[in-house]
């Protein structure tokens, strides 16, 4: 296994600083997507619900420098991920995860990537796949590598369900932290989500097509 360089910071991270770097570099380094990946977490597949859908607050903090934000998470189990972040009311972007795939759109730059897991590779120099994700957003049980400290706090009740209220995701070498606060969480019930890019949206490349 790679020893990581840098957090797993999963999507928040991802998804944060995608659009920073892609907005502050002026020509990007092509990169070869990849094949396929050894997942570096592995999850549980005994769990109990079908599908989680939950919102809160978030706070990202990388290299000393914070962001709040608020959050809306729809987990349907082996099937996606669905992810809308919004800053001061406004919706700054939102995403679609599933197995095969990453589309993430930036709503404040107008802008979105669409491809494979080699957009984590590249910018955080890991090596993980969606069910790693999936893991660590439903507190499944994880296989943490070294560097990575992940926890979860307090209890939510709901449908019968426990789930947690808050989720710390942090790297011990680097100063990277995630901070996810669950306000509200409902199980079995998935909302209609939308990730349609529209057509004035330009797209980020983050590799050379032939």
């Amino acid at each position: 296994m790679k020893y990581l360089k840098h957090i797993v910071c999963t999507f928040f991270l991802v998804f944060t600083i995608t659009f920073s770097w892609a907005q502050a570099t002026d020509s990007i380094q092509a990169i070869e997507p990849i094949q396929s990946i050894d997942p570096i977490f592995i999850a549980d597949p005994a769990f109990s619900y079908n599908s989680v859908h939950y919102r809160g607050s978030a706070v990202i903090n990388i290299d000393n420098q914070t962001q709040n934000c608020q959050f809306t998470l729809v987990s349907v189990i082996d099937s996606f991920l669905y992810i809308q972040l919004s800053f001061m009311g406004i919706e700054a972007g939102r995403a679609l995860i599933t197995p095969d795939q990453i589309l993430m759109i930036n709503k404040l730059q107008k802008n979105y990537y669409e491809g494979d897991y080699s957009i984590l590779q590249h910018i955080l120099d890991l090596e993980v796949d969606f069910y790693a994700l999936q893991a660590i957003f439903n507190s499944f049980p994880l296989e943490i590598p070294d560097g990575i400290e992940l926890s979860y706090q307090g209890e939510l009740m709901a449908d019968g369900y426990t789930f947690f209220n808050r989720l710390i995701l942090e790297s011990v070498d680097y100063e990277l932290k995630l901070q996810l606060d669950v306000k509200k969480v409902t199980f079995n019930e998935v909302p209609k989500v939308s990730a349609t890019v529209p057509k004035n949206y330009s797209e980020i490349k983050f590799w050379e097509e032939d």
